[in-house]
């Protein structure tokens, strides 16, 4: 019974694991970061502007996610760097957009919602622990 679970550990490590998910993150993160960009952009072209602390938050991960998404397609290592750094500027975002949306909660407009900001934080958190997870698999 022993020698069953030391061939089944074996077998485990000695295949490659499949990258459906770092393929699949990576191609969505390509076009998010240039909205993101392109968003922001747009935004510091009208009058009624959002905090620059906001803004450069959103210009930063629109910045990093490009190289993130070309470093999940090739696997690079130095994804897990930037998987972290994702998952900070996503924290970050939340510490500052959570008391906005808490002071501006009863308003319909955007002010009054941290929820997108959430989703962010939850999917980089996800993927910080998946990647870290994958790269102790494989070394």
């Amino acid at each position: 019974m022993d020698t069953q679970g030391n061939e089944r550990i074996e077998t485990r490590t000695s295949k490659p694991l499949p990258y459906r998910w770092g393929y699949f993150q990576g191609v969505l993160v390509i076009p998010f970061s240039l909205l993101m960009l392109l968003g922001t952009v747009s935004d510091l072209l009208k009058t009624h502007r959002q905090p620059w602390y906001l803004t450069s938050i959103a210009l930063l991960m629109g910045l990093v996610g490009l190289p993130l998404a070309i470093g999940l397609l090739q696997k690079k290592k130095y994804v897990l760097s930037l998987v972290y750094l994702m998952f900070a500027l996503a924290l970050l975002q939340v510490a500052i957009q959570l008391p906005i949306a808490m002071i501006h909660f009863a308003d319909q407009s955007d002010k009054g919602s941290a929820f997108f900001e959430a989703w962010m934080l939850l999917l980089w958190l996800l993927s910080m622990v998946y990647y870290r997870k994958r790269r102790e698999w494989l070394t």
